[in-house]
C-alpha cells in the first residue's frame, strides 16, 4: 500500500525565486525599445507602400535622358504647407558629379525669387545666369533657383544643409517679406508654435513618413474641427495664410519674429561659413511711394502709418525729398500689415553680413538710385513688394556687380552689355506682360489692397479680352489647369503661319528662359534664328540642346551652319554625326552635304567613298558641287539688319563717319557679327587701326575661316607693329587657303 504524501502547510511553501538586477535591466530596455521597434517597421513599412513622400529639397531626376542629374524637388512645398497650396519651385536642374570648370550657385528666397507675378524666364536668377555666362565665356555657370512662395527664414535654415552637401560655388539670397506671414511665421495660418526650437525640431521630424502620417492626421481632425465651427477662409493666398493681421511695430509679436529671423539667418551664414562657402545677402526693397499702408493703428507711442505716408506725399509734393524719403520708409515700418518687410530686417542683413564675413548685396542702394528722387515706386514694382520687368533686370544687375566685384570667379573675361541691351534681347513677351498685368489686378480686388473684398467685383468674372494673345494671358491666368508653355508655342505656331517668324522667335525665346533644359526649346528657337539671318545665335542653341539630347536634325543643322561658315571640319564632324543617326530618307540629302564638304576640304579619298554610296542611292544631283565661296557676311540678323544694310549703303558712298555712328547705334540693339566685322573695316578705312584691330580681334572666332577677313587682320597688325601675331594669322590664312592670291605679297611684307 503507497504511503500517503504529507500535505505541506502553506507556510511551508518554497519562496518564488527573485528577477536578478541584471534581468531586470534587460526586460526594461526591452521595454523602452519595443515603441522604438515598432515605430521603425511602421517607417518601412509606409515607405514600402509609398505612403507620404520624399521631402528632400533635391531627388534624382527620372526623366529618361537626364538621370545624370539632380532637380529640385517638386513636391517640397509639402514639408511647410499644411493647409494651404504651394508653389513648386522652378524646374532648375544641375549634374551630380560636379564637373570641372564649374561654378555652382543656389538660389534662395520666395515669390520675388521665384518672379512673380510672371513665370519663370523673368526670374532674375534666369538672367543672372546668363550674366555670368557672358562675362566669363568657358565657365560652366549652373544657377539652382530653390524659392518657394511664401516660406520665410524657417524654411531657409532647413534648406542650408541639404546645399552645402551640393557643393556650392556660391548661395544667393533675397528673403525677409514673409518673416510674418510666411510659414511657420507668428502671424501665419500656417504656423505651430512660437517656439522656434519646436519649430526646428518639428522640421527635423518632417523627414520621416510616421511623423508625416501622424501630422496628416490631427491636422485632419483639427480642420474638421475647426470648418464646423467658423467659416471657411476665401480669396487669394495673401490672405488666406494670415491668421494674426495686424502686428505693431515693436510689439512682442514683431520682436519675436526679429529674434527668430536673425537666429535663422545666423545659422545659415555660420554653416556657410564653417564650408568656406561665399554668400552674396541681399538687402529687401519694397514699393515705398507708389503703396499706401495697408492698415493703420495710432498707439500712445506710434503715430499710424496712414498719417505718415501723407505727409511723405505731402513732402515730395513740395520738392523735399529727403524728408518724403525717410517718412516713406517709417510709414511703410508702421504698415501694420506686414506683408513688406522692416528696415530691421535690412539692418540685420548688415549685421549678419560683417559677423559671418558674407558679401551684402546692396540691392536697397541699387533701386534707390535708379529711381527718381531715390523714391521706389511703381517704376520697378508691380504692387508691394514683387518687381516689375525692369526691377528683375535691375535685381539681376546688383547680383552681378556683387559677385563680379567679390572676385570668386577670378577676373572677369569679357564685359558684359548693358542692362537695357539685356531687357531688349531677353526672352520676354506681350503674353508675358498680359499674364502678369492680369494677375495682378485678380490680386489687387481682394484684401489687403482693398478693406473688404466681399464687396469687391470679381476681375476674372467681368474682365473682356482684347484680342488673341490677350485672350489666351487671360485663360492662363483664370484657369490654374492652362499652362503657359501650352499657350506659348500655340502663339508661335499662329505667328509662324501668319508668316513673323520674328514674333515666333520671341516665343520661342521665352519658352526657353521658362524650361532652360529642354532641348526641343533651343532647336524651336535656332529654327526661327536661321530664317531670320541670326547664325551665331542659332548655331549657339543647337549646340545647347546636344547638352540634354540627341538629335539627328540639331546636329545636321550645325554642320550646315559651319559649313556656310568655312570651318570645314566642323561641318565634317557634324555631318557624319547625322549621318549615322539620320532616317533613311535622309540620308542622301546629308551625304550630299557631307561630300561637299570633303570637296571643299580636299579629302579626295573620303569624298569619293562618300559618292559611291550617293551613286548607289541614285542620289547623282548631289555630286554637282558648285564652286567654294564664302558667303557667311551675306547672313545680316534681323535684330539690326535696317542700320547693316544701310551702312554699307554709307559706306559705298564714302560716307564712313555716318556708316560708323549708324553701325555703333545698332550694337546698342543687338552686337551683330556683321556690324562688328563692318566697324573694323570701317575704322581701317578711316585709317586708326587701333579701333579697326579691337573690332577685328572681338569677332575673329565668328570669321577665322574667311581668307579677306585674316587679310586684313594681318594688315592691321603690320600697320601696328605687331609682327608676331601677324605672323600667326599668316600661317592660319596658308593652311586655310594655300591658293590665296595674296599670300606671296604678304610674305614678302612679313619678312
Amino acid at each position: 500500500m503507497a504511503k500517503a504524501k504529507k500535505p505541506v502547510k502553506k507556510s511551508e511553501k518554497k519562496p518564488a525565486q527573485a528577477i536578478s538586477p541584471g534581468r531586470q535591466r534587460v526586460f526594461k530596455l526591452i521595454a523602452l525599445l519595443l515603441p522604438i521597434v515598432f515605430l521603425i517597421m511602421l517607417e518601412v513599412l509606409l515607405r514600402l507602400f509609398g505612403y507620404g513622400g520624399n521631402l528632400k529639397l533635391f531627388i534624382p531626376n527620372e526623366v529618361e535622358g537626364y538621370e545624370k542629374y539632380m532637380i529640385v524637388n517638386p513636391e517640397i512645398g509639402r514639408k511647410y504647407f499644411q493647409k494651404l497650396e504651394y508653389t513648386s519651385p522652378a524646374n532648375d536642374i544641375f549634374l551630380k558629379k560636379k564637373p570641372e570648370n564649374t561654378f555652382r550657385v543656389f538660389v534662395m528666397g520666395s515669390s520675388v525669387v521665384y518672379g512673380f507675378p510672371y513665370d519663370r524666364n523673368i526670374m532674375f536668377s534666369r538672367i543672372l545666369h546668363q550674366q555670368l555666362e557672358d562675362a566669363w565665356p568657358g565657365k560652366r555657370i549652373e544657377m539652382v533657383n530653390t524659392s518657394i512662395t511664401a516660406i520665410n527664414s524657417f524654411t531657409l535654415r532647413d534648406f542650408i544643409g541639404q546645399i552645402l552637401a551640393w557643393s556650392p560655388d556660391a548661395i544667393l539670397i533675397y528673403e525677409g517679406h514673409n518673416e510674418f506671414y510666411g510659414a511657420f511665421g507668428i502671424g501665419s495660418n500656417e504656423t505651430m508654435s512660437r517656439n522656434r526650437s519646436l519649430v526646428k525640431l518639428h522640421l527635423w521630424f518632417m523627414d520621416f513618413r510616421t511623423y508625416q502620417m501622424f501630422r496628416q492626421g490631427i491636422t485632419s481632425i483639427a480642420m474638421k474641427i475647426a470648418r464646423a465651427g467658423a467659416e471657411k477662409t476665401t480669396g487669394t493666398l495673401m490672405k488666406r495664410i494670415v491668421a494674426n493681421a495686424d502686428i505693431l511695430l515693436h510689439s512682442n509679436e514683431y520682436n519675436i519674429t526679429m529674434r527668430h529671423y536673425r537666429q535663422n539667418m545666423s545659422e545659415v551664414l555660420n554653416h556657410a561659413a564653417k564650408k568656406g562657402v561665399p554668400v552674396f545677402y541681399s538687402e529687401m526693397v519694397s514699393n515705398i511711394n507708389g503703396m499706401e499702408p495697408f492698415n493703420s493703428m495710432a498707439t500712445d507711442t506710434l503715430e499710424a502709418a496712414a498719417d505718415v505716408y501723407n505727409r511723405a506725399r505731402l513732402a515730395e509734393a513740395d520738392g523735399d525729398y529727403e524728408s518724403a524719403f525717410n517718412l516713406y520708409y517709417r510709414a511703410k515700418d508702421l504698415d501694420c500689415l506686414r506683408f513688406r518687410a522692416s528696415e530691421d530686417i535690412n539692418q540685420i542683413i548688415g549685421e549678419l553680413t560683417k559677423k559671418y564675413n558674407a558679401y551684402k548685396v546692396p540691392m536697397l542702394d541699387h533701386f534707390n538710385e535708379n529711381s527718381p528722387n531715390r523714391l521706389i515706386g511703381n517704376n520697378y514694382m508691380t504692387e508691394h513688394v514683387h518687381p516689375n520687368i525692369e526691377g528683375n533686370f535691375l535685381m539681376a544687375e546688383a547680383f552681378f556687380n556683387a559677385i563680379a566685384a567679390s572676385g570668386v570667379l577670378g577676373e572677369q573675361r569679357k564685359q558684359i552689355p548693358s542692362r537695357e541691351y539685356y531687357k531688349n534681347n531677353w526672352g520676354v513677351t506681350d503674353l508675358d506682360r498680359l499674364l502678369a498685368h492680369h494677375r495682378i489686378q485678380q490680386l489687387m480686388r481682394h484684401w489687403p489692397f482693398v478693406k473688404d473684398d466681399s464687396q469687391s467685383v470679381s476681375y476674372a468674372q467681368t474682365y473682356r479680352t482684347r484680342g488673341f494673345v490677350d485672350s489666351l494671358a487671360f485663360n492662363v491666368m483664370r484657369n490654374p489647369s492652362l499652362d503657359l508653355t501650352t499657350a506659348r508655342v500655340q502663339l508661335a505656331s499662329r505667328y509662324e503661319k501668319i508668316g513673323r517668324p520674328e514674333l515666333a522667335y520671341r516665343e520661342y525665346e521665352a519658352l526657353l528662359r521658362m524650361n532652360p533644359y529642354i532641348a526641343e526649346n533651343y532647336r524651336d528657337a535656332a529654327s526661327s534664328l536661321l530664317q531670320l539671318s541670326d547664325l551665331p545665335r542659332a548655331l549657339n542653341y543647337y549646340l545647347r540642346s546636344l547638352e540634354f539630347e540627341e538629335s539627328f536634325f540639331a546636329r545636321f543643322r550645325i554642320g550646315e551652319i559651319y559649313l556656310i561658315k568655312g570651318d570645314l571640319s566642323s561641318a565634317i564632324k557634324y555631318f557624319e554625326q547625322a549621318l549615322d543617326l539620320a532616317p533613311e530618307d535622309r540620308k542622301p540629302n546629308v551625304m550630299g552635304k557631307l561630300y561637299a564638304a570633303l570637296v571643299y576640304n580636299n579629302q579626295n579619298e573620303q569624298a569619293k567613298t562618300i559618292a559611291g554610296a550617293l551613286e548607289a542611292a541614285n542620289a547623282r544631283q548631289f555630286l554637282q558641287v558648285p564652286p567654294r565661296k564664302y558667303y557667311f557676311d551675306d547672313y545680316i540678323p534681323f535684330q539690326t539688319r535696317d542700320q547693316v544694310l544701310h551702312a554699307q549703303t554709307l559706306g559705298a558712298a564714302n560716307r564712313t563717319n555716318e556708316a560708323i555712328d549708324v553701325l555703333l547705334a545698332s550694337m546698342n540693339i543687338y552686337r551683330s557679327h556683321i556690324a562688328g566685322r563692318l566697324l573694323a573695316e570701317f575704322y581701317l578705312e578711316r585709317k586708326e587701326p587701333e579701333q579697326a584691330r579691337r573690332w577685328f580681334v572681338e569677332y575673329y572666332e565668328q570669321f577665322r575661316f574667311d581668307p579677306a577677313y585674316l587679310h586684313s587682320m594681318i594688315m592691321v597688325n603690320l600697320v601696328l607693329e605687331q609682327r608676331n601675331d601677324a605672323a600667326q594669322l599668316f600661317q592660319e590664312l596658308k593652311q586655310l587657303d594655300p591658293n590665296y592670291p595674296h599670300l606671296k605679297i604678304l610674305s614678302m611684307m612679313l619678312s
